[in-house]
């Protein structure tokens, strides 16, 4: 199973959630590979602030993604901050780009997650999955949701996917906490998998 994990990375949080998922699911045997999208504005900000020029090396290195990208995976995972409720606009625009393949119905029945990263609260989070779930439903993907884990109770993850809350100024690295509710996803899809 070939698992594509694409994503929008501006303060280097999704970047981090997306080594460590794509690192869990290829310990599972699944292909995992990691992309991004195009950002031609990343370098302004990353001399601005810190956090964000931290990662920017590893980010730029990688491929960036396209439909060839979709139409390769057996599996599509989003990761994007969420800005005002939604996904980035560079991540929307990426997603736009895929209209055609919405109307040829080339991706029917592949599996779909999505993750993001936010400032305030899990339910702005929550609005940005549900735009990726929105993508994703009109491609006719299957939809891998996080659930409900008695375990991991007190990291209050949506349904939906996986929120990382990461503060005002974006600050907030991903912690061991965050590591458990990503254990936890990819355990679900494994069984989706299989």
């Amino acid at each position: 199973m070939r698992c594509n994990i694409i994503i929008h990375s501006v303060s280097g949080n999704i970047y981090i959630i997306a080594s460590y998922l794509q690192d869990k699911l290829i310990e599972a045997g699944i292909d995992a590979r990691l992309y991004r999208v195009e950002d031609s504005d990343l370098h302004i900000l990353a001399a601005k602030k810190d956090s964000v020029n931290q990662y920017l090396e590893d980010i730029l290195e990688l491929s960036v993604a396209n439909e060839e990208t979709l139409e390769k995976a057996d599996m599509i995972i989003l990761g994007a901050p969420t800005r005002f409720g939604g996904m980035t606009a560079e991540m929307k625009a990426f997603l736009d780009s895929t209209y055609d393949m919405c109307e040829t119905r080339s991706l029917e029945g592949r599996l779909f997650g999505c993750f993001t990263s936010c400032a305030h609260s899990i339910c702005e989070g929550s609005h940005a999955l549900d735009s990726m779930l929105y993508w994703a439903q009109n491609m006719a993907l299957l939809h891998i949701p996080y659930g409900v884990h008695p375990e991991v109770r007190l990291s209050n993850q949506p349904v939906a996917g996986i929120v990382h809350l990461e503060g005002r100024d974006n600050e907030i690295r991903p912690s061991d906490k965050l590591g458990d509710v990503i254990n936890k996803y990819v355990e679900s899809i494994i069984r989706y998998k299989n």
